[in-house]
């Protein structure tokens, strides 16, 4: 076990484009109170300054290393950084997320104090980049509420609890010689995937009660094709891995269907008594939206955030569910094979 040894950490940075958030993301990792022995940054084939900064860190940080990931996706960056590491703790980050200085500590911590532990990770904790836009922080908002979405990743806790998936976890090296690698074939979800063969395994995963800041989106346009995405891969997960995802990943899809089914109802049918209790499940939810929003206004004095908040849960769902609905139809065949 670890405490047997000498404990050498290597993070394996995925990036890509990420010019905007790197350069916090890399001081957060470099000023740990538990310095990293290695920082690899894998970069998937950036075009805007992502690399040349990682290089100016590397003038001044040996441990930090630039790994070029030829074939982009974010599956294969950490396949690749994680068999080109030193480590026997391999921690997994991300180029838009600020990790708290005792991060690394409490992990190794939590790691050598509990040998059922195969895995750690903190809050992923929502936040704008831009504290002064309205939007952006009606998106970290919708990203960090109960209403907005079930991962317990999200939420503060206080004290450890296991779970069922955690993000940027610290793992131990042995996991990957367990279970092998993340799939590839997941360009998203594949750390959904490979922490249910963690579990499949009795490998257990736990949340601790430290809080990783995670910047979201900074517009609408990026919001949606982020949780469309997200969304979308949902079906081809359960291709691969019927039992790794659970019943929150497919609410918004129900949410979505029943929206469709009640918009032709309206169009179709005469029965005004059919139309009405068909419309309650939807008067509940704008309630819901409403009472949250309106909760975030007040809590932050500002009323803008009211209405944009109500739209920016609004379009979580609906972009989620959709990419789950138009990932249906469009692999529909698959399942047929």
């Amino acid at each position: 076990m670890l405490e047997n040894i000498e404990t050498i950490i290597s993070v394996v940075l995925v990036c890509k484009n990420e010019e905007n958030t790197i350069e916090k993301c890399l001081n957060s990792l470099i000023n740990q109170s538990r310095m990293p022995d290695e920082i690899l940054v894998v970069d998937g084939m950036s075009t805007d300054e992502t690399q040349n900064i990682v290089r100016t860190f590397i003038k001044t940080h040996s441990n930090i290393k630039l790994i070029i990931n030829d074939k982009v996706f974010t599956p294969h960056g950490l396949n690749l950084g994680i068999k080109k590491s030193k480590g026997n703790i391999i921690m997994i980050a991300g180029g838009h997320t600020i990790f708290d200085q005792s991060y690394l500590k409490q992990s190794i911590d939590f790691l050598l104090n509990n040998d059922d532990a195969y895995a750690v990770g903190g809050v992923s904790l929502a936040q704008p980049l831009d504290q002064k836009s309205v939007l952006q922080k009606s998106i970290a908002y919708s990203y960090s509420s109960s209403f907005g979405t079930a991962s317990k990743h999200r939420y503060l806790h206080d004290y450890p609890i296991e779970v069922d998936t955690v993000a940027y976890a610290c793992y131990r090296k042995e996991v990957f010689e367990k279970i092998g690698y993340f799939d590839e074939r997941l360009l998203r979800n594949q750390d959904i995937e490979f922490n249910y063969r963690m579990r499949k395994n009795g490998l257990k995963i736990f949340l601790l009660p430290v809080i990783n800041i995670y910047y979201v989106p900074t517009n609408y346009k990026k919001f949606l094709k982020k949780n469309f995405s997200n969304g979308y891969w949902n079906i081809l997960t359960l291709r691969y891995t019927p039992h790794g995802l659970s019943l929150r990943h497919f609410v918004p899809f129900f949410f979505v269907t029943y929206l469709i089914i009640l918009i032709l109802l309206l169009i179709i049918s005469r029965n005004n008594t059919l139309k009405i209790v068909f419309s309650l499940p939807l008067i509940f939810y704008l309630i819901l939206d409403s009472y949250f929003s309106l909760n975030y206004s007040i809590r932050e004095r500002k009323i803008s955030l009211f209405f944009c908040s109500m739209v920016s849960f609004l379009l979580l769902h609906l972009s989620y569910g959709i990419g789950t609905l138009w990932s249906l139809v469009r692999n529909a065949f698959v399942f047929n094979k």
